[in-house]
């Protein structure tokens, strides 16, 4: 990150709430949108170590949405349901996949 921008916002008179809003942030906007899409994804297909570990449980306590797709469809016998669930996983992540695409549009000087 370049810090004369910043300097130079503070020498122009700039708050530090100013500089934080103006120029840091938009420096760092990729790293956040990167990190950001990547704890999504991540999140939304957290399956093999809650199924090898807990199965879920105790109860429900652990079960995930693709814990609970895979449950429905295999265990209870429900293969519409679980891919209804694993279906809306998938737009859930193609929505956030979309606004992470758009976030990082080449900037135009």
């Amino acid at each position: 990150m370049n810090f004369a921008n910043t300097e130079a916002a503070e020498v122009d008179g700039a708050t530090g709430w100013q500089r934080f809003a103006l120029i840091t942030l938009p420096m760092i906007r990729r790293s956040i949108s990167t990190n950001l899409m990547l704890t999504t994804l991540q999140t939304l297909s957290v399956f093999a170590l809650i199924f090898v570990m807990t199965n879920g449980g105790p109860g429900t306590d652990s079960t995930t949405l693709p814990l609970l797709a895979y449950q429905e469809a295999f265990r209870f016998g429900q293969l519409g349901f679980g891919t209804a669930i694993a279906t809306m996983l998938l737009l859930v992540g193609a929505l956030f996949s979309v606004a992470y695409i758009r976030a990082l549009k080449p900037e135009v000087d």
